[in-house]
Order: C-alpha cells, then structure tokens, then sequence
C-alpha cells in the first residue's frame, strides 16, 4: 500500500515546476491556519471576551465568502499573477490594521471592519495551486491525486500554524503570534506569483471573449452545505481549544489539540487520494461523509484533555476526505472556463460555516464551559451526514460537464 501512495504522489510531482509552486503555495496559504486564532488569541487577550474574539475572527471569513468568488473570476479572466499581486499588497495592509486596531485600542467596532477586509482582500492560494494541477494533469485519477496533495497541503499548515501563533503568543506577545503568520504567507505569495511558467493559461471562447455563464459553476451548489458542515467543525475545534487551554492554564494548549486535528487530517488526506483515486465520485462521497457524521459527535463524549487529543485526531481522520471527495467532485463537473471559481466556492462554504460556528462556539464557552463548544461541531456533522447521502444520489444520476470547445491564451 506504501509503495502504491507515495508512487503515485511520485508521478505527478514529476512534472516540471510542479515542487517549486507547491512549496510556495504551502507558505502562502499558512495565513489560512493562522489568522484565524491568531485574531482569537489577540482579541481575547485585549477583550477578556470570546464571544468577542470568535466573532471577530469570524468577520474574516464573512470578508471570504463574500469576495472570495469575486477574486476567482478575476484570476479566471486575468490570470493569476495579477490579480494574486493586488491581492497580496491589499490583504497585508488590512492585516496591519486590524492588529494596529486591536493593540492601539481603537473602537471595538473597528476591529470587525478591519477583519472583515483581511477577508476581503485574501486570495486563496490553495484554490490557485489546484488549478494549477489542474492545468497540467490530463487523467482524472491524477487530478484527483493532486487534488488529494494539496488538502495534505491544507491540512499541515494547521499542524504547523496554530501551535507556532500560540507559542510565540505566550513566549513573546499575541501580536507577534498574529504578524508571523501574515509575514510568511506573504513571502509565499510572492513566490508563487513569481513562478508564471506554470500559472494556467486563460480560457477564452473563440473569438477572445472570455467564457462566462451563470452565477454558480456546474457541480457546485450541492456539496456547498458540506463545506459549511465541515466549517462548523473548524470553529469549534478552534475557538473551543483557546477556550480549554484557558481553563486549564496551559496557553499552548489550543495549538496542541487543533494539531491533532490537523496531522489526523493530514495522515487521512495523504492515503485516501491515491487509494481512492479510482472510485466512483459518489462513492467517495458517500463513505467519506458517513463516517464524519459518525466520528464528529464522540467529540462531545469527553472531558479530559488527553483523551479529547486522541478523539480530535480520529475526528481529524475523518474529515479530510470529505472535503478531498467534495472538491474532486467539483472539479469533475465544472466547466473548464470557470475552475478557479469553481474550486474556490467551497472556501465560502467553509467561511459560512466557520462564521456561524465561531458565534455559536463563542456563545457556548461564556455560558457553559470550554467542553461546550462542541455541540457546534456535533451541530456540522449532522449536516455533513445529511447532504451526503443526498449529494451521493444525485451524483449517480449526473454525468460530467461536457468540455466546450475553448482556446488558451497565455
């Protein structure tokens, strides 16, 4: 089985420039892992609130899931390497203001707008890196392969993020946690721009107008609520952690239990690419979802910190591949003109379940306790269950999105 999964990870880092763009797409997506409770971390210590710090740090992902498409269809339409600049330039700016808004004591206020921009500016680069696997790959087994590569991608940088934010937050300040994630990204980010030999060339109808149809790219809209199920699930692991490292007087804590989740994630992700790579889309779905609806709520079942490391990781387990299967459908039935946006949609499912999650978690801590806001991601498996099975039986009667007949252009 060793041999089968790293052989087929083998294969398709073999193509030229494809290690360069995803060490680079790694760096630049670390701000994903780290905003989030690094805004947690800091607003909390400056508020003496989570419902506070989980909301703000939910106004970032509102900033996502609103403009996230919007800049998709601009990398669509002008490619990647001008529209990942302006984005770069401009989320780095929001990103000082929000800390400088936090630590300066400005108007509570001011921290959700300024949050809200870090959203609004943020490209996300996982959604780039993908379309450019995309791009090169010509057999669905090795897209979804890829595909299965770059959530492994995901995954690691929540490994690694959290518990680096909130050491250097204990050991130096929470600004500091906060700014060492937007630094990194940003150097990422710029070298991936950088990196234009492997960008995906634009697509164009004949006759150079840009392809364009409807609001929502084919195969999109029915795995959406998984993606806000699974986002539920996000908050809560994260939110809840800062919350019982509290209680428990141990300030690294919450980076050690969001790691667990992230490295069972991770490990899950990195052997269910290649050894599913040859299911059917809706059997990948089908399995993968079941057994989060079934691995998520035991979460709720445990009150000692050692053992909820343990259950976080089997929920880690059971949770990259339903977002693996989930993409990979997606990116099976979108049209060829549309990817970017396409692969980007299910960021903004994410970001509304991650938004409404970090509200309700925070709310679940002041009344109840840190173990509370769990019921939150008992809350997303439920409907991560539920629009499994529904989207597993209206994939079996679907068939791809047809290829239009298209140009490139670089």
């Amino acid at each position: 089985m060793a041999i089968r999964v790293l052989g087929s990870y083998s294969d398709i880092l073999r193509r030229r420039g494809s290690v360069r763009f995803v060490i680079a797409g790694w760096f630049a997506r670390l701000s994903r892992s780290t905003t989030g409770i690094g805004t947690v971390l800091l607003v909390s210590a400056a508020s003496g609130s989570y419902a506070i710090a989980g909301a703000v740090s939910g106004a970032i992902v509102v900033g996502i899931a609103l403009s996230g498409w919007l800049w998709a269809r601009a990398v669509d339409a002008r490619g990647q390497t001008a529209v990942a600049t302006i984005s770069l330039a401009a989320s780095v700016v929001a990103a000082t203001a929000l800390a400088l808004s936090v630590v300066l004591g400005a108007p509570t206020w001011t921290w959700f707008v300024s949050a809200f921009l870090v959203g609004a500016t943020s490209v996300d680069f996982g959604t780039l890196t993908r379309a450019r696997w995309s791009a090169i790959l010509g057999r669905p087994s090795e897209r979804h392969t890829a595909l299965a590569l770059e959530s492994v991608a995901d995954e690691s940088v929540y490994v690694i993020g959290p518990p680096l934010v909130t050491v250097l937050a204990a050991l130096v300040s929470p600004l500091f946690g906060f700014a060492t994630g937007v630094v990194i990204a940003l150097l990422g980010g710029i070298a991936l721009v950088l990196q234009r030999s492997t960008a995906p060339p634009l697509v164009r109808h004949e006759g150079g107008r840009p392809a364009r149809s409807g609001l929502l790219p084919r195969g999109v809209l029915g795995v959406l609520p998984i993606y806000a199920g699974v986002g539920l699930l996000f908050a809560s692991v994260d939110v809840s952690a800062v919350g019982i490292s509290r209680e428990q007087g141990i300030p690294f804590l919450a980076g050690v239990i969001v790691a667990c989740f992230a490295f069972g994630s991770a490990l899950s992700g990195f052997l269910f690419g290649p050894l599913s790579a040859h299911w059917p889309t809706g059997r990948r779905v089908l399995v993968a979802t079941l057994a989060f609806a079934v691995v998520v709520p035991t979460m709720l079942l445990v009150h000692d910190v050692v053992i909820l490391s343990l259950v976080i990781f089997a929920a880690g387990l059971a949770t990259s591949p339903v977002l693996i299967s989930s993409i990979s459908l997606i990116e099976t039935r979108t049209e060829r003109h549309r990817l970017t946006e396409a692969l980007t949609w299910p960021s903004v499912g994410l970001a509304v379940g991650i938004t409404l999650g970090a509200t309700l978690t925070g709310i679940a801590i002041d009344a109840a306790g840190g173990y509370a806001g769990y019921l939150v991601a008992a809350l997303g498996a439920i409907v991560v269950g539920v629009f499994g099975i529904l989207g597993a039986l209206v994939d079996r009667r679907s068939t791809p999105a047809p290829e239009p007949e298209l140009q490139t252009q670089h």
